[in-house]
C-alpha cells in the first residue's frame, strides 16, 4: 500500500488534493477548493476515495471540523477497503 500525498496547489490556482504518492497528479482521491475562489464562500470537497460514488459536498466557512472529519472518515474507510483487499490476496 502506498502513502497518501497532500499537493497544495492554493497559491497556483486555489486546490488542495489528496492523491496515492504513486499516481498521477489528475488522479486525485479527494479535491478541496473554495467556490469561485472567494474567501467568503463555501468550501467545496469532491470525493473520489470511493470508486463506487463520487461526492461533492459544501460546507460553510465555520464549518471546518465538519469538513475535517468528513475526509478523514473517507480516508479511513478508502484504507480499510485497501487493507481488505491485500488480506485477501494472501
Amino acid at each position: 500500500m502506498s502513502f497518501f500525498r497532500c499537493i497544495d496547489r492554493r497559491f497556483e490556482n486555489g486546490e488542495i488534493f489528496i492523491k496515492w504518492d504513486e499516481s498521477p497528479e489528475d488522479e486525485w482521491l479527494i479535491l478541496i477548493y473554495i467556490k469561485d475562489n472567494s474567501p467568503n464562500n463555501e468550501i467545496i470537497i469532491e470525493d473520489k476515495s470511493d470508486p463506487e460514488k463520487n461526492n461533492s459536498y459544501e460546507f460553510k466557512p465555520n464549518e471546518i471540523f465538519k469538513a475535517s472529519d468528513l475526509m478523514v472518515d473517507s480516508l479511513t474507510q478508502l484504507l480499510a477497503r485497501e487493507r481488505s483487499t491485500e488480506t485477501e490476496k494472501f
